[in-house]
């Protein structure tokens, strides 16, 4: 089945605007709720998400990709991983209630406990919304999704504000997770009007004709979770509450561009799965070339705005997470890359592949941020973090992606090269200029022009050209 460029560029565009706005609601409730609370507010949360993010890992969100990749013509094994998606979301809801215990201990917080066993309460209220979500996927009705994502943005937004402004405390995450966990369970479910059929033990038979990809994608899934959350596990662990706090903020905030780019994967993903193989090398080559020429300059304003815009954004207390979040742009940046060239594995069906790229990294990943928060503290892990998971990880994960794949390294080094040695020598530059405080806001025009200016010069007037081009087709598409 083909899929259209204009299909692909459209459904983009649906998810990466209701995403993106569920995330700006997001971004304003951590505004608001860092003038309401404490950082050591934000920084005990960061410890509940250290095991509250694994977990999510198995509800059955992840676990129904497989929907998308195989389809929805076998009822049976349709229904079946429904049942296990299901009976995995009960069971983590139990799992994760339990070890509150043990991670209360660990970080010496006795309220982390009760915490964690109430957030664990998103598990019952999504379990089986997953699956709605994947047959939404599969049938790329991308539309639908984005109406999921704000709709449940706002509820987040409303719980959380709501709570904190009652005198909640760090209660408030738990409040704004809950409330927008029964509005996602409630939309997809409304809107992928697909009648799944439970079953308390799962065909074992269907079981394992998807077990593999489904085994490969936790997988890769939990390898990555432990490479970014082992950072907040040792600034809990050794600085404490306060100061994961201030990272747990600046990390988030230096993430969100790449959070969005996740949910356009999803879309990527559906529309892999319906190519070729030399089809799929095109593909990636040129989303990896869109991501690289238009995150480029927003990491780049991001970075030299920051001194100024993080203390007038949050308060001045928070300019402690300013040099934190300056190097955690550095990994967010390469994350992306990384998150594209996942995907496309697991279109290939090679999710085991994708989790053994993923596991080689955990043995480097832990020690450097010891190393890291001995030497420097948080900004010290926030280095460790660009070094090693951001430029480290993606030169090995280009590597053994192509050699997975079959495809040249050359062919996808060369589209990314140009814009990312563009910013570079930009964001050397203006940041490097000094200005006094009320001309700040110049370093973020500067950024654009000067970005521009050398992407053209390096390119020899290729890029600008090819972006008029593509945009004039999609705007003649749309006619």
């Amino acid at each position: 089945m083909k899929t259209s460029a204009g299909k692909i560029a459209k459904s983009s565009l649906w998810v990466g605007s209701g995403f993106m706005f569920a995330r700006l609601l997001q971004f304003a409730a951590q505004i608001v709720l860092a003038r309401l609370l404490l950082p050591e507010d934000f920084g005990i949360w960061a410890m509940v998400l250290v095991l509250t993010n694994v977990a999510k890992l198995f509800r059955d969100g992840p676990i129904s990709m497989v929907l998308i990749q195989k389809g929805l013509d076998n009822r049976k094994l349709v229904d079946a991983v429904y049942s296990l998606g299901v009976n995995i979301s009960v069971g983590m809801f139990a799992l994760q209630a339990l070890l509150g215990f043990p991670l209360s201990y660990f970080f010496g917080v006795p309220m982390l406990w009760p915490l964690t066993a109430t957030a664990g309460l998103v598990f019952l209220i999504g379990a089986g919304a997953g699956s709605h979500g994947a047959v939404l996927g599969q049938q790329m009705r991308f539309k639908e999704l984005a109406l999921c994502e704000a709709l449940s943005g706002v509820a987040r937004f409303g719980g959380a504000v709501v709570c904190a402004l009652a005198g909640g405390g760090v209660w408030a995450f738990v409040g704004g997770e809950i409330a927008m966990a029964l509005v996602d369970s409630l939309l997809k479910r409304t809107l992928s009007g697909y009648r799944f059929t439970y079953h308390l033990f799962p065909d074992p038979s269907a079981i394992r004709e998807v077990r593999g990809f489904i085994v490969g994608l936790l997988g890769v899934n939990l390898a990555m979770q432990i490479n970014t959350n082992g950072d907040n596990l040792v600034i809990g662990r050794f600085l404490g509450a306060t100061a994961l706090g201030y990272y747990s903020v600046a990390y988030q905030l230096a993430m969100m561009p790449v959070f969005v780019l996740a949910q356009i994967n999803r879309v990527n993903f559906s529309a892999l799965a319906r190519l070729d193989h030399e089809a799929k090398q095109a593909y990636v080559c040129r989303a990896l070339e869109i991501y690289a020429l238009l995150s480029a300059p927003i990491y780049g304003i991001a970075f030299v705005s920051a001194p100024w815009a993080i203390p007038w954004l949050y308060g001045p207390d928070w300019i402690k997470a300013v040099a934190v979040f300056q190097m955690v742009l550095v990994f967010a940046y390469a994350r992306g890359f990384m998150g594209i060239l996942s995907t496309s594995l697991n279109a290939l069906d090679k999710p085991g592949t994708n989790a053994f790229i993923n596991w080689v990294l955990v043995p480097l990943s832990i020690p450097a941020y010891l190393i890291g928060v001995w030497l420097g503290g948080t900004t010290g892990v926030a280095i460790a973090v660009a070094v090693v998971m951001g430029v480290g990880a993606t030169l090995w994960f280009w590597f053994a992606t192509c050699r997975a794949a079959g495809w040249s390294v050359g062919i996808f080094v060369k589209p990314v090269m140009l814009p990312t040695l563009a910013i570079v020598v930009t964001v050397a530059g203006v940041f490097l200029t000094p200005l006094p405080p009320e001309l700040y806001y110049t370093k973020s025009l500067a950024v654009v022009s000067i970005y521009a200016t050398l992407l053209s010069v390096f390119s020899l007037g290729r890029i600008p050209l090819r972006l008029a081009d593509t945009l004039r087709r999609l705007l003649s598409r749309r006619k």
